[in-house]
């Protein structure tokens, strides 16, 4: 199959193919943000917006883990617990604690919903000048 093409029909369809490109690398830039990984993007302190126990969602390695600060005893000593965050294919997000815990985040009004146990809202530990507050300092000292 033999085509002819004048000059000028040749520079439009080169145009066109490298408009097409572009759209190509638009939507596949898209694609690649819609699918990052929710665990990354909600790691950071949190604090119930009832009476749970804060948490700290944090990755270590391929893993991402999540960290409750309970106080228990008589003394209320805080006792951190450590549990793994895992994702089904479906990229929905849950806990084992024992019992499974599904985990939900809301991108929008950045709230972290765990059922059971309620919703937690980001807590901004970051002093203004970039050093860390007593309250960040306090949460990594739990962890070791």
């Amino acid at each position: 199959m033999n085509i002819k093409m004048t000059k000028t029909e040749r520079l439009l369809l080169c145009g066109g193919l490298v408009g097409l490109a572009s759209l190509m690398l638009q939507a596949c830039d898209t694609v690649m943000k819609e699918e990052t990984d929710t665990r990354e993007r909600i790691c950071g302190n949190w604090k119930s917006t009832e009476a749970g126990p804060d948490m700290l969602v944090y990755k270590e390695g391929e893993l991402y883990k999540v960290t409750l600060f309970r106080r228990k005893g008589v003394r209320r000593v805080l006792k951190p617990e450590t549990y793994l965050l895992g994702r089904t294919e479906g990229g929905s997000l849950y806990m084992n604690t024992g019992f499974r815990i599904d985990v939900a985040y809301n991108g929008e009004t950045d709230v972290l919903t765990f059922s059971p146990g309620g919703d937690y809202i980001r807590v901004n530990t970051d002093a203004g000048d970039g050093g860390k507050t007593k309250e960040k300092e306090d949460m990594q000292q739990a962890i070791q």
